[in-house]
């Protein structure tokens, strides 16, 4: 069999896009949302949708094989999307496939979605049983690699789901609710974004060019307003204000990525806006973690808690790439908080980075 078919470049752009977006961490309805916006629809002139996505990064003809049978063929498709690429991106889809959603939220496992195994860096699921007379159930989380992938070990014990939510409210409420730890964690955040504020090269390259073309135009109106006036100038200076306007956008989004519109006083709120209720409700404890928890990193004696400080960012897959950089933070970077009374005999500490901040605490496994 010889039979070759020829890329189409502009299909085969979007689909070296979706693959990148997606080994980057982008979820398939981050990528669809994109792409819909730009008006790239199929072949059929439909939107591509999330489900699309999914099929398209599972389609080994964009890594050039082709299965019949038991035979591999290699020589139909070309290859679009290279090996090692693929293969991210195919670890990451079986890493952080749903499980048990329904059981999850049946008996209300709150961290769902949430936890990282620190270990093998696959994530954890909520599970039942029951004892052997059939009647008392027990419920608890563990990693997925206990259950998906036999054959792997993973040292992580599994952990009663009361006894780890408690661990996570409890640390949680002790970082909410004392003012001397928000303002040192709020300070920090901010001294943080003032160094990357003032490290970004670029944002002052599109201050300066603007201030550039700005001055241009002043001259040119100027000369107008002295009556040298030529076609030429009018085309000039009706291009300088489209381009100022384009730069007052580029400055715009510049400045909101680099999060430079951080106050102490809106980071505060923000934590202070978090809990609006009894933190033994359970609606309450679903909505701190679906708002103001990003990920939890688990191991047998101790847990990093990453918390956003402001409203939830567009969601990205986390990759095990991410939390072992994770990890190296929150090994380099810790800051011991105030030690008062809500802080005697706990041993927290605290990293920030450009989208979020981490507690990290040892396990009390007796919670």
């Amino acid at each position: 069999m010889d039979k070759k078919n020829i890329i189409n470049d502009e299909e085969a752009s979007v689909v070296r896009e979706i693959f990148t977006k997606f080994a980057q961490g982008y979820t398939g309805v981050d990528i669809a949302k994109n792409l819909q916006t730009r008006v790239i629809r199929t072949k059929k002139g439909k939107y591509i949708t999330d489900k699309a996505i999914y099929k398209i990064i599972q389609n080994t003809k964009y890594v050039g094989k082709v299965k019949h049978g038991e035979t591999v063929y290699t020589n139909i498709y070309p290859a679009i999307i290279d090996e090692q690429t693929w293969q991210k991106v195919q670890n990451i889809r079986n890493a952080y496939k749903p499980a048990h959603c329904r059981k999850q939220n049946k008996y209300n496992y709150i961290l769902s979605g949430k936890l990282i195994c620190g270990y093998c860096k696959h994530k954890m699921i909520g599970e039942s049983g029951k004892e052997i007379n059939k009647v008392i159930k027990y419920r608890y989380y563990s990693c997925l690699t206990k259950r998906r992938r036999k054959k792997e070990k993973c040292e992580l014990e599994i952990i009663k789901k009361e006894q780890l939510e408690k661990e996570i409210m409890d640390i949680t409420w002790r970082v909410l609710s004392n003012d001397n730890n928000l303002k040192t964690i709020a300070k920090s955040i901010l001294n943080y974004h003032e160094r990357v504020s003032r490290a970004e090269s670029n944002l002052k390259s599109l201050e300066m060019q603007r201030a550039s073309y700005l001055k241009a135009s002043q001259n040119l109106i100027t000369a107008i307003e002295q009556g040298i006036i030529t076609e030429q100038t009018k085309i000039r200076l009706k291009e300088l204000k489209a381009q100022i306007s384009q730069l007052d956008y580029d400055i715009e989004q510049e400045k909101q990525r680099n999060y430079t519109y951080l106050t102490e006083e809106l980071i505060m709120k923000y934590f202070k806006g978090i809990i609006c209720g009894d933190i033994e409700n359970i609606e309450i404890q679903k909505g701190i973690v679906k708002t103001f928890i990003r990920e939890i990193i688990v191991f047998n004696d101790e847990i990093i808690i990453v918390y956003n400080f402001t409203e939830p960012l567009p969601s990205k897959s986390i990759i095990p790439d991410n939390i072992t950089e994770l990890e190296q933070k929150a090994i380099d970077k810790l800051e011991l908080l105030t030690k008062d009374d809500i802080n005697k005999n706990t041993n927290l500490s605290f990293f920030c980075s450009n989208q979020y901040f981490a507690i990290k605490s040892k396990r009390n496994k007796k919670a």
